[in-house]
This record gives structure tokens, sequence and C-alpha cells, in this order.
């Protein structure tokens, strides 16, 4: 397929003068400040010196509607311009634009492109968006094998999406064999982020003695916590669980889930 969009761009394309990058930088301070006027100002002059990022950011003020009147076309240039470049972030978010249909006609097929492009650059989230790609053969042929691939990389990176899905192909042997062991190992990895899906699972597989042993406070503990984010798998289960524990430990269990804080940010 014919992209509008190549990396084969001119030399002097590349070259980013000193007042481009220093504009660049400042107009990151003013963005974090929210003095969007600045920021556009700043990511302007950047972008017009062929600064990736400047042209990135200011994309992403585009895209939102940040101190600018919301135009995804111009958000599209930008990223594209950007992308041209290598950007991983431009990349993915022009995936992103394509895969949620965000201001421009969903496509799978230009989502697929670009998520690869900044997924195989390390971007961690567009290897986690291509791994689902492949996973549900959207835009791609299915391949389980080629999710299970990416979900990995992210899910190393801590992308706890990426050690849920990760988790699920383990648990079922889809394109890597079953391991149960590891599929519990990656699932607590997501939850301990605090994913909801992911405390969901954890619940239920001390639950059942899946891949671990039975373990009823755990499994309570894990459910709590699912259950506050409205995991209605966890919902359901949840008076079944507590009748297995006696009215101290589920008392102290629930003191525990509503202290309980996430061990990383969510990623």
């Amino acid at each position: 397929m014919q992209f509008s969009t190549t990396r084969n761009i001119c030399a002097a394309f590349l070259l980013l003068t000193v007042s481009g990058v220093a504009a660049t930088a400042d107009g990151l301070k003013a963005l974090e400040k929210k003095d969007y006027a600045t920021a556009y100002r700043e990511f302007k002059a950047g972008a017009d010196k062929g600064d990736a990022v400047a042209q990135l950011k200011l994309g992403l003020m585009y895209a939102r509607g940040l101190g600018v009147e919301r135009d995804v076309p111009t958000a599209i240039g930008l990223y594209q311009s950007a992308a041209a470049q290598g950007n991983a972030q431009a990349e993915f978010a022009l995936g992103f634009i394509y895969a949620k249909g965000w201001g421009v006609p969903q496509n799978y097929t230009q989502a697929s492109y670009w998520y690869q492009q900044a997924a195989d650059q390390g971007e961690a989230r567009a290897q986690n968006e291509i791994a689902e790609l492949y996973e549900d053969g959207f835009g791609v042929q299915k391949d389980y094998a080629a999710a299970a691939h990416y979900y990995l990389l992210a899910a190393r990176k801590g992308d706890a999406r990426a050690q849920y899905g990760l988790a699920q192909l383990m648990e079922k042997g889809q394109g890597v064999p079953r391991d149960l062991n590891a599929a519990v190992k990656w699932y607590r990895e997501a939850a301990d982020q605090g994913l909801a899906s992911a405390q969901e699972r954890l619940g239920a597989m001390y639950a059942s003695g899946t891949g671990v042993e039975v373990n009823n406070t755990e499994a309570f503990f894990w459910s709590t916590l699912a259950a506050k984010q409205k995991e209605r798998a966890a919902e359901r289960r949840l008076r079944a669980m507590e009748a297995r524990l006696s009215a101290e430990q589920a008392r102290q269990v629930k003191a525990s889930a509503q202290e309980w804080k996430p061990a990383f940010a969510l990623k």
C-alpha cells in the first residue's frame, strides 16, 4: 500500500538550527505551565525550522485544541513531518489517530503501519498497540506469535496493558507455549500498577488455584481491588470469596485494600 508520507526526505530538512531547538525547549516549559500562547509561538518557530519535537508538540496542540482551534488535519500534517524524521512519538500519534478514527475515517491499515514504525523503534505504547492489532487481526493478518513478541517487549518496559495482554496469551497458549505460572507473574505485574482487569484475573486464579496454590485471602484481596474499579466479574465473585474467610480475615483484607496504592504509575 502506498502512503502519503515518506521517510525519504531531503537532507536539508534534517538540519535543525540552534534557535529552533531553543524555541522547542522554551515551548516545552510553557506547555507544562499551560501557557498555551507561549507554547504555540515557540513550537511554531521550532517547527518552521524543522525541529521534529516542535512539530510533534505543535501537532498535539492542534489535535487536542490546546490554545488553538482543534484541527486534526493540521495535526496530522505536523505529525507526518516529525514522523518523516523518524520521531517515534509522532509515528505513535498517527497510529492512534487512524486506529481511533479521531477526526479522520478509522483506518486500521494506516494505524498498523504507523504503530509498526514506532514499535520497531522501541516505543512501548506502540508495541502494545501493534500487539493488540496482531492479536485481533485488525489492519494486519492475525498472528498470535507476533502479538506475544510485541507484548513482551512492552511488558518488559513496564507497560501494564502489555503485561496483561501477554499474560492472557500465556494462559491460553496462543502464540506461546501455555505457561500458567508465567501468566500469573505478568498478571501480578499489571495488577501491581492498578490495572483492574489484571487484578480481576489474578483474583480468579488465586481462587481456583490456576498457576498458583489456592489462596482465599489473596483471591479476596485482588478481587476487592478490581471490584472497586467496577470490574463486574470481580463484583460477582466477592460474596462467594468472602464466605471462605473468617470475619476477622475479611475485615483485615478490606482494610488492606482500602489502604492499597499502586506500586508504579499506571502505564
